[in-house]
């Protein structure tokens, strides 16, 4: 119902927070806290990079077996370079007029910190971050630095884009280039057809939740039958237990549901794309409830597998014998985000940081090629590596706009005395520039 917290990736706040202490501990007294670089007038800690491993741990989901020393030192000159580099950004930007939008910092900071509370729960948020040995204001200052810096970095490439050109004669040079191989950078689209449960299929999930609510009304216990029917692990054992919550935090048609119902009242089957629940609404205090539910979930038969197939390999045919992809993907794609924009993924994208679930299928294509269907967790894609005009001018553009990007700063580093120092993570010290 809720997303429930991703023990995983939490985990890891407290692995790098107990790592540190560890390095703390080991090191040696005096150095309490370092000096690991300075940039014109501005220095960095040691602290200050171990701070922001905390939440690079949490947002790359490492485990404890994953932070060995090595881990841990390749991460802290990964962080302490993107610290120098955001102080050579800001250095810049003061250079060239350009002024950081702090209320536009605050705003997406807030927004981030209410998803995860919004998502997670505000008490196990909290509990977490102390497990991990960080306060909110910890994560609130890394992603103030984080959101700052894609700041400055985004209105510098706007700039810098007025000084990029690129030609029709640059595409079709480029799109020669790379005829019998797949170019470093791509331009991605794609479009979705969702697998969808049958009507059939539906009333057949939906009979077994009214013979549960048959069984309900015959006096039997409600906790008893979560605990034997409902796929929802997070609150199977406790009998379907999902506690008091308010409004705003369980999907729609559920949250309608729950709160229409007076305690001790148990609904009709409620769909929602988890499936069809019965829900039963223990108490009510304030504006929240308290409710269980049993799920029964609505999985696509093997029929309901193959038709989408059969849709997905159709458009396929079509988009390979010369149709229109982007038209195709306007009209039949169930990505909204991407249908709109004629399936293009954001990108552009390298062979390393393609989407995971298309990956091995688009390092064997080459521009232009449309593939068979893949399946995802989503449903049935199909896939093509642009090879239009639009598409190869924005990777050109993108490429010649970091080639400028690195020239900037590099001068700006020419310019500014910059200097890393000797560090020490308790058990050797790091390199120095």
């Amino acid at each position: 119902m809720t997303k429930r917290l991703p023990k995983g990736a939490w985990f890891a706040l407290a692995a790098v927070a107990a790592l540190t202490c560890a390095v703390n501990a080991a090191a040696k007294p005096q150095l309490l806290d370092q000096i690991v670089a300075v940039v014109d007038d501005q220095i960095v800690l040691r602290s200050d990079v171990m701070s922001s491993m905390t939440l690079v741990a949490m947002q790359q989901g490492l485990s404890r077996e994953d932070l060995t020393p090595d881990r841990v030192g390749e991460l802290f000159e990964v962080i302490l370079g993107n610290m120098i580099q955001e102080k050579l950004l800001l250095a810049r930007a003061e250079q060239d007029s350009i002024e950081v939008d702090e209320e536009i910092i605050e705003r997406a900071v807030r927004s981030r910190v209410w998803e995860l509370k919004a998502e997670h729960g505000e008490e196990e948020f909290a509990s977490q971050l102390a497990e991990g040995g960080v306060t909110e204001r910890d994560l609130r200052d890394q992603y103030r630095q984080e959101f700052r810096k894609d700041f400055l970095r985004q209105r510098m490439y706007t700039r810098l884009s007025q000084q990029v050109e690129v030609s029709f004669k640059d595409v079709q040079e480029y799109k020669a280039r790379y005829k019998n191989e797949l170019p470093p950078l791509l331009s991605i689209s794609h479009l979705l057809v969702e697998i969808e449960a049958s009507d059939d299929r539906a009333a057949e999930i939906r009979a077994q939740a009214e013979a549960i609510i048959d069984r309900l009304k015959d006096g039997e216990d409600f906790a008893t039958l979560a605990k034997q029917y409902s796929s929802d692990a997070g609150s199977r054992e406790d009998g379907g237990d999902l506690g008091y919550f308010p409004r705003g935090r369980m999907v729609p048609a559920f949250e309608e549901a729950a709160f229409a119902l007076r305690p001790g009242e148990v609904s009709a089957p409620v769909r929602t794309k988890f499936g069809f629940h019965v829900i039963k609404v223990e108490a009510a205090s304030g504006d929240q409830v308290r409710a269980r539910h049993i799920l029964i979930p609505l999985q696509p038969s093997a029929r309901d597998v193959k038709t989408a197939y059969d849709k997905a390999l159709d458009l396929a045919k079509k988009a390979q014998a010369g149709e229109d992809f982007a038209e195709l993907a306007r009209e039949h794609s169930a990505h909204g985000e991407t249908a709109k924009k004629g399936g293009r993924l954001p990108g552009p994208f390298t062979q390393e940081n393609l989407p995971s679930e298309f990956a091995d299928v688009v390092k064997t294509m080459r521009m232009g090629e449309v593939s068979a269907p893949i399946q995802t967790e989503y449903g049935w894609h199909v896939v093509k590596v642009n090879d239009d005009q639009d598409g190869v001018k924005e990777i050109i553009q993108q490429v010649r706009l970091q080639e400028r990007f690195d020239e900037v700063l590099s001068e700006t580093r020419e310019r500014l005395y910059v200097e890393v120092r000797p560090y020490d993570l308790g058990y050797g010290s790091g390199p120095q520039e």
